[in-house]
């Protein structure tokens, strides 16, 4: 359920030993002014360090000390890790409470042995990704249009092919094919099954105390885990499944029109004969396949020149849909595939 994971740790100390890395400042060439500097951090002997930022960064975690005006001293230190990722090794599966928990430990853990002290139950969550999967019955393009079609207005949409991203400042709605972006980082697909992602990430500590009612880790092992659950479901449900089928049904037919009107204002009195062949067309072409139609032709047209103009036919009739029209991969409608979703991901 939990992903990635973002705390402010407020209290720490450093030893002399750590394997804080610090970054320097910018220089001005012309002067030799410090464009950036500030005191990061001291050690335990009062040892001072300058820079622009410090960081820790492992194949667990990412830890970074910085400025930030909204704390007392200057800096703040931020922690950011997959909670899957430290536990399996990848970020795949889903972690229960337990292994959540134990995953805080370890990191807090090898945080001190780096040389950086602190607990992290103290800390303040300021950011918290979580996520479901689900294994889809059609590919993953087949349902971009139904996303575009149920997306909430008055945000950021954006549209990959293999990833449907619906955005603010303090949210994130993010669909996207799983196996598709293991191979990007060159990672094992055996055994998996097709999956399709829904992440949903809270990327402000005022949004997590908005939808949770909670900032601070100690928070997510007395009760809050359950409180997560809860309102990971309530949230997809308020976001992207808040209509009913028969809702969904109107919505696709209202795109239709929209179709519909771009051919009555092309085509004028005659609009609807070539609406028609254009739909004709472009299943024919979808299903059966443009090469598969000409071969079929060649069967017993023996003219060469009426092959080739029945194919162009057929061609200019596909795309003037296609301009108008974004593919569909599936016979099923948008109400069966919204169903499909609605009941795999609010299960």
């Amino acid at each position: 359920m939990l992903d990635t994971i973002k705390v402010l740790i407020p209290d720490y100390t450093i030893s002399d030993s750590s394997q804080l890395q610090v970054q320097p400042s910018a220089i001005l060439a012309g002067t030799g002014e410090k464009l950036n500097e500030h005191e990061l951090f001291q050690t335990t002997s009062k040892r001072k360090f300058y820079g622009s930022r410090a960081y820790m960064n492992t194949e667990k975690f990412n830890l970074t000390i910085k400025p930030f005006s909204f704390v007392d001293t200057g800096t703040a230190c931020f922690l950011q890790l997959s909670i899957p990722k430290v536990h399996n090794g990848d970020n795949y599966y889903s972690v229960g409470e337990q292994g959540t928990e134990a995953v805080f430990k370890l990191v807090e853990q090898q945080l001190k042995d780096s040389g950086l002290s602190c607990n992290l139950q103290n800390a303040e969550l300021s950011r918290i990704d979580t996520f479901k999967n689900i294994e889809p019955e059609e590919p993953f393009e087949t349902y971009s249009p139904l996303f575009n079609l149920l997306s909430a207005r008055r945000v950021i949409k954006r549209d990959y092919g293999s990833t449907f991203l619906v955005s603010n400042t303090q949210q994130e709605f993010c669909i996207y094919d799983k196996l598709k972006e293991r191979e990007i980082h060159s990672l094992d697909n055996s055994g998996l099954p097709e999956t399709m992602r829904f992440e949903h990430r809270l990327l402000k500590k005022q949004k997590i105390s908005s939808v949770l009612g909670f900032t601070q880790v100690a928070d997510l092992f007395s009760g809050g885990y359950a409180v997560i659950r809860d309102k990971q479901k309530e949230s997809w449900k308020e976001s992207l499944f808040r209509f009913e089928v028969e809702e969904v049904v109107q919505l696709g037919s209202q795109e239709l029109a929209e179709t519909m009107s771009y051919f009555e204002k092309t085509h004028g009195r005659n609009w609807f004969g070539y609406f028609l062949r254009s739909y004709g067309a472009f299943y024919l072409a979808q299903y059966a396949g443009v090469e598969v139609v000409q071969k079929a032709l060649e069967y017993f047209e023996p003219d060469r020149m009426k092959v080739y103009r029945a194919r162009k036919t057929l061609e200019e009739a596909e795309r003037e849909l296609l301009f108008y029209r974004k593919e569909q991969n599936s016979k099923k409608t948008y109400a069966v595939l919204y169903e499909e979703l609605k009941e795999k991901v609010l299960a």
